[in-house]
């Protein structure tokens, strides 16, 4: 049987495929050179290597940035199988590592890394020095089986793949105004998210109000200062607006928590990491979830 791409085997780099999987996810070279911590023009030139090697265009360029084409969505199916199989052979040959030097990779919500985890993770770092953290923040989902984390707190649970996880309770929401502002949602501004982002608060802005956000922003932390300093009225997690007056809505505003791990990971520096997650998570449920 043949090949679907003519890769010549004596000259094909496979770690191209990182670059090229980069390029996928993050829409562009720029994208892919912040992930990968490496300049724009060895991104391209990776991306040009391996569309020399498989003898066929993997992408079309244009000014918005790359988009595969229909040889490049066949090599992607392929090189993420390629990805994960690494990732667990990885996990696999880390099972009988028993102590607790090393790096533990943890993807987080930033706020939640921010405001929860941080401030409780120093007993754990300091009864294990050797013990190395990577937190892993953003809005992006992280992949556990493309070997981008080794655990994760997500908002969404994992759609496939050999992971396990854990429903770690609530993180409530609820439309808040600093003191002394209108809550006249008629009237006021309303801060959100930019139009590029599809989350649940985006949805839940327009249920209340039927519009979208007057003044956009792409991280949390900055519509929290836009809602504190009066531009407007806006979505948050209750943990973050302590000093807002919290506005009643008749809608039920709240995502559940989900731990995410590999289901081949039995490393005991990951596992410590993982139950003491869960405990911190516990020990912050009346924050992440408070009764009105």
């Amino acid at each position: 049987m043949e090949d679907s791409f003519p890769i010549m085997k004596n000259e094909l780099d496979w770690n191209d495929l990182r670059y090229f999987l980069a390029t996928i996810r993050c829409g562009g070279l720029s994208g892919a050179a912040r992930y990968l911590g490496v300049s724009i023009q060895t991104v391209g030139r990776r991306i040009c290597a391996l569309e020399r090697h498989t003898g066929t265009a993997l992408f079309l360029r244009h000014a918005s940035g790359y988009t595969p084409t229909d040889d490049g969505r066949a090599l992607e199916a392929e090189a993420e199988r390629v990805e994960e199989a690494i990732t667990q052979f990885r996990a696999r040959t880390d099972v009988q590592g028993t102590d607790m030097a090393g790096v533990v990779r943890l993807a987080a919500p930033e706020t939640i890394a921010t405001h929860i985890l941080w401030p409780a993770l120093q007993p754990l770092l300091s009864q294990h020095p050797a013990l190395e953290l990577e937190l892993v923040t953003g809005v992006r989902t992280v992949g556990i089986a493309r070997g981008e984390a080794d655990i994760a707190l997500r908002l969404v649970p994992p759609e496939r793949g050999a992971l396990t996880r854990r429903r770690l309770g609530l993180m409530s929401y609820g439309l808040y105004a600093a003191p002394g502002t209108t809550t006249d949602l008629a009237t006021a501004r309303m801060v959100g998210w930019t139009r590029d982002f599809d989350l649940p608060a985006v949805r839940w802005l327009k249920q209340l109000t039927g519009r979208e956000a007057d003044i956009r922003t792409t991280q949390l932390e900055a519509q929290r200062a836009a809602i504190q300093a009066g531009v407007g009225i806006g979505i948050l997690p209750c943990f973050l607006a302590d000093t807002l007056i919290r506005i009643p809505t008749d809608i039920n505003m709240s995502e559940p928590l989900w731990l995410v791990g590999h289901a081949q990971t039995a490393t005991k520096r990951i596992r410590r990491v993982y139950e003491e997650v869960v405990s911190i998570i516990e020990a912050a449920e009346e924050r992440l979830s408070p009764q009105y």
